[in-house]
């Protein structure tokens, strides 16, 4: 039986911790229907205090603290519930946390980081030179405060040494489904999955992700580039013109844009593109040739390659997951 520590502490996402519990106690109630021992000893462990009170109204008693003695086969970090902006705030409360996930790691502990959990992790230094990922609303934020770390923003789960990594929001669930395949069976999972009604197998989170421009940097002529092609997305902009609205050689430009921003000036164009596409697509605007010559594609073949690059989904797929339904 592997002894799980769910960690909880101040400023955590309380649905993730109570999902976390209960799947976990659904493999074990699974593993005994099938004359299976039971796998996980699972118990909720605070950084600070025993009793922890959530975002909501809901207050977690756990059974040790992180400075008891205990020895623990997994810990699983949640994800916060506190603005990223605050982040460095988070990091500061929890110092202790970290230098103990690190004290464990060295005791051959296993851990699990849930979606934004992930910053606890990346601030131990177990994840340099390692695959990552975590939520993408949290990912540029991630990769410019440690580019050593190998970030993979559209992997649901990645899995290295005894480190698990799980993506943004519920889809981080299906890092624990891969956790008890690997402890239980695939049975099991599978069918914890369907009871959950998880989508099982999932190894992209691309199609969620919301692309807002990438305005975490301080190079006054890049955001005003950045800000031109918003504005001007729909035309036939080059990167030499974009380059000359900001006074720069094409050159000097690809180099600042792509230290910026992660993203070379075609790939930013892209992106905004395919962002206006998928909001055409969700709300029905015209059909798919339509929303194509409204971004300033004329071929819709490459329009279509690139939305599925992006996205992991065809264009029709996409318009027919995700558009406006009027509910009868």
């Amino acid at each position: 039986m592997k002894h799980i520590s769910i960690i909880v502490y101040d400023h955590i996402m309380s649905t993730a911790v109570s999902t976390t519990a209960a799947l976990l106690s659904s493999a074990n109630e699974a593993a005994v229907k099938r004359g299976m021992p039971i796998p996980f000893c699972i118990e909720l462990i605070g950084v600070h205090q025993k009793t922890v009170q959530s975002n909501l109204p809901i207050q977690f008693q756990c059974t040790k603290t992180i400075s008891d003695k205990f020895d623990t086969d997994v810990i699983i970090i949640p994800p916060t519930s506190m603005d990223l902006l605050l982040i460095d705030v988070l990091l500061k409360e929890n110092h202790a946390l970290i230098d103990w996930i690190k004290e464990k790691y060295q005791e051959k502990a296993e851990i699990i980081s849930l979606c934004t959990g992930a910053y606890f992790l990346a601030e131990c230094g177990l994840l340099d030179g390692m695959p990552a990922t975590s939520h993408w609303g949290a990912m540029e934020d991630l990769q410019k405060r440690y580019p050593q770390i190998d970030f993979k923003p559209d992997h649901v789960v990645t899995h290295s040494k005894a480190i698990i990594t799980g993506g943004g929001g519920f889809s981080s669930l299906n890092a624990l489904l891969y956790f008890i395949e690997k402890n239980c069976s695939k049975e099991i999972s599978i069918e914890l999955s369907k009871y959950y009604a998880l989508d099982y197998g999932r190894t992209s989170q691309s199609i969620f992700t919301v692309f807002s421009g990438q305005r975490l940097h301080n190079d006054h002529e890049i955001h005003q580039a950045q800000t031109y092609i918003e504005k001007k997305f729909k035309t036939d902009i080059s990167v030499e013109h974009i380059a000359r609205q900001v006074n720069m050689s094409k050159r000097n430009f690809i180099r600042r844009f792509k230290t910026a921003t992660t993203l070379n000036p075609i790939e930013y164009i892209q992106r905004i593109k395919v962002e206006a596409a998928k909001k055409a697509l969700e709300s029905g605007e015209g059909n798919i040739a339509d929303v194509t010559y409204s971004i300033g594609y004329n071929d819709l073949k490459t329009f279509r390659t690139l939305f599925k690059k992006v996205t992991g989904l065809t264009p029709a797929d996409y318009r027919n997951r995700y558009k406006s339904r009027v509910m009868d």
